[in-house]
């Protein structure tokens, strides 16, 4: 039987490719989620806002008076270590998602023979 042709370039299963969009996307959603903090004493309050997973990458804070919603002095950090090992970690995801998933195709192809 002759053996089939090899691949010229890069490619991924189709199936392979909708199961990392849903992933990445329930990365994105996980890394853009606000987590709040409130602390202070009356009658000014500081709103301490986190986003990142696993590792808070942007922090933000502002000072808020109480009874209005107006915010006063926003200030904004973005930690680049953080935010690599944010990176870092979903690019791993990504990779073990895309490595476990065409691992299953190409045992399921090997037990049918074909």
């Amino acid at each position: 039987m002759p053996e089939p042709p090899r691949r010229g370039r890069f490619q991924v299963h189709l199936s392979t490719a909708v199961v990392m969009m849903f992933v990445a996307g329930v990365l994105v959603w996980i890394n853009t989620m606000e987590r709040t903090h409130d602390f202070g004493e009356f009658p000014w309050n500081w709103h301490v806002s986190d986003y990142g997973w696993p590792a808070p990458a942007l922090h933000s804070k502002h000072l808020i008076r109480e009874g209005t919603s107006k915010l006063i002095s926003p200030k904004y950090e973005v930690i680049y270590g953080l935010a690599a090992v944010d990176v870092f970690l979903a690019a791993f995801i990504l990779f073990a998602v895309w490595f476990l998933c065409e691992w299953l195709i190409r045992r399921r192809a090997a037990r049918k023979g074909t």
